[in-house]
């Protein structure tokens, strides 16, 4: 059964995120895949940057959230509405202050209306 949600077609970790308030362009600066630290816990600043589809007009409210390897949320972003209609994608783009307590893969999950959209992992060495 298929879901009436928008799809996910990018999400990134960086180290900044820049529009261009002309052309409405991004540019993401240090995209990574996880963390190597010399010691646990690690705290961190990043920025997420999510891509969104979607081929009808409606609102949806987005969020996302971050997890550790047992399932315990760690940090989530405010809701936000999404509105697709003239233009067929939208960008969210979050900022992040969190603590690592110790290596591991984590888990953003963007949520949709309140339903798992879709999951990227993050990994901590």
């Amino acid at each position: 059964m298929k879901l009436n949600l928008p799809t996910v077609n990018a999400f990134l970790n960086c180290q900044k995120v820049e529009q261009d308030v002309i052309n409405k362009g991004y540019e993401l600066k240090g995209v990574f895949q996880g963390f190597n630290s010399p010691g646990y816990p690690l705290g961190a600043e990043f920025v997420t940057f999510c891509r969104l589809s979607y081929d009808e007009a409606a609102e949806f409210q987005v969020d996302v959230s971050l997890y550790d390897e047992k399932g315990n949320k760690l940090s989530d972003s405010l809701p936000r509405k999404i509105v697709f209609g003239e233009v067929k994608s939208s960008d969210l783009v979050t900022a992040w202050r969190v603590v690592f307590p110790g290596p591991g893969a984590y888990v953003f999950k963007i949520f949709c209306n309140n339903l798992n959209l879709a999951e990227f992992k993050l990994f901590c060495h």
